[in-house]
Order: C-alpha cells, then structure tokens, then sequence
C-alpha cells in the first residue's frame, strides 16, 4: 500500500480516535483500522494450559493474542491464508508496526438479525441463522478454525455472502484442527444461545444447519463428543442450581443440553423440545 495511507493513519492515531478499531475512507471506500492490543496471556492461562495437558484434551489450551507486532503478524497471515483459500474475509492492506489496515467486510450478523428479529421477519431469522452455521461448516471444511465464531464476529454482504472478522486467536497452531473446530462449534452455538436467550429454536436451527453441512462423520465431532461428555458431570451437579446461576452458565447450560440430545440422536430440526434437561 502507499505511503500515503499510512501517513494518514499515523495522523489519525496521534490525533486520538477513542477506539482501538476505527474506521477510515481511502479511495472510496470504508477500510477498517485495527490496532494492536497488549499480550493478553494472564496467570489463569497459563493455570489453563496445565489443565489441557492433565486432562489431555487439547480444545482446553489457552489461544489468546500475543499482543503487540506479534499479534498483527499472525492475525496478517491468517487473513492471508483464507483469502487463497477463498474464504470472505477482509483483504489486507497494509501491516505496521502497531496496526493494520483491513478492507470493509459487510454488516455485522448479529444486528442483521437483532434487527430482523424486532421487526418480526421470521423467515429472514431462521435464513441468517442458518446462513451463519452453513458459512462456519464450509470454514471448517476448508481447513480452517476460527477462533471465536461468534455472530459479533460474522458479517453479511450485501450480495448476501456470509464472511468473518476478527483473528486475533489463531488455534490452528495451538491444538489440532478437529480440536480447534470442535471448540469453534461451542463458542458458535453458545453466541446464538447468548445473544437470543428467549429464541430456543434459533440454537437449534444454527446448529442443524453446521450439521446439516458438515455430517456426523466429520472429524471434528470426535473431539465435541469426547467434551460434551466430559462436561456431563458439571452440567448434571448444576441442574439443581440453575435457578440460582448467572446468565452466562444458564445460557452455556441450554447450549450444552441442545448439542448434546443431538449428539446423542434425541434432537432434530423439527424436536422442539426440552433444551436445558
């Protein structure tokens, strides 16, 4: 890229924008300016890591950001490697010291359907829902984890494509990639069940529609079904309790119930019922 565009950022920067990623027009069109956060490993990371080792399951890895240069280098070369491999992601402009430049990549899913969801379009719900756990599967097949799949972390164009943002956890060099899949498929069905607490069926449609795209055989299920039963212990010491625990771990214990009726054969696309039992 030019030296004109980074001047014009560096300019930005030293005048304060308030954000760590803002957006900027260059040449007609909206580019993005992502800024390198601090390393992010923290004393429970590291507890973490000795987990996954003692438990030998290798999805329990800590994968945050280094942080700093290094943490752009290897977000630059992820977004890269899906690029050649045709995968929606935002092109790469340029990569400096402390930011990068990144082209738009559409709309942000999660208002898209926060958005249908208020104005009552429920055939546009349940279409983007899926949309989202077909793009995932298809990431998936082409070799790659995400990271953190969640709806904030998908777009749409306006051709309708499905596409992803935000890379700044690699686990493809932390874990094998059936691993790393497995755990993209948590964070995906816990982001809808997250975001749309009153939709049961919105968890559920996302979920089938990865199914329905990926299959039972795919290797990533191995290590989902080896997590889903090694949660089963915690989720049935829970249940008496549910009243009484947070949003988060009702919502992670609603996530866990759906993935694992279906894992088990108890839960189709048109089985609406009992998510949490």
């Amino acid at each position: 890229m030019t030296e004109q565009l980074h001047d014009i950022v560096e300019q930005t920067i030293a005048q304060g924008v308030g954000a760590r990623v803002f957006p900027l027009r260059w040449k007609g069109r909206r580019i993005w300016i992502k800024q390198a956060v601090r390393p992010k490993q923290k004393g429970w990371h590291r507890l973490q890591r000795f987990v996954a080792t003692l438990t030998r399951i290798p999805m329990l890895r800590p994968t945050v950001s280094p942080g700093g240069k290094a943490g752009l280098a290897s977000e630059a070369e992820v977004l890269h490697a899906l690029n050649r491999a045709g995968v929606l992601v935002p092109d790469l402009l340029e990569v400096a010291d402390n930011w990068i430049a990144i082209g738009d990549n559409g709309a942000i899913l999660q208002t898209v359907i926060s958005d249908a969801v208020k104005g009552g379009d429920e055939a546009r719900v349940a279409e983007l829902i899926a949309m989202a756990g077909t793009a995932l599967a298809d990431l998936h097949a082409n070799g790659f984890a995400h990271g953190a799949p969640l709806l904030r972390n998908m777009t749409i164009r306006d051709d309708g494509r499905i596409g992803f943002i935000d890379f700044e956890e690699d686990p493809n060099k932390r874990m094998p990639l059936p691993d790393a899949q497995a755990r993209d498929i948590l964070l995906f069905v816990f982001s809808i069940q997250r975001g749309f607490k009153r939709r049961p069926d919105l968890l559920r449609s996302g979920w089938q529609a990865y199914l329905s795209r990926s299959g039972m055989t795919a290797p990533q299920m191995k290590p989902l079904s080896r997590i889903v039963a090694v949660i089963r212990p915690v989720y049935v010491a829970l249940k008496p309790f549910r009243r009484w625990l947070g949003t988060d771990a009702i919502n992670a214990m609603r996530a866990y119930g759906t993935l694992r009726r279906s894992l088990r054969g108890k839960e189709t696309p048109q089985d609406g019922s009992q998510l949490a039992r």
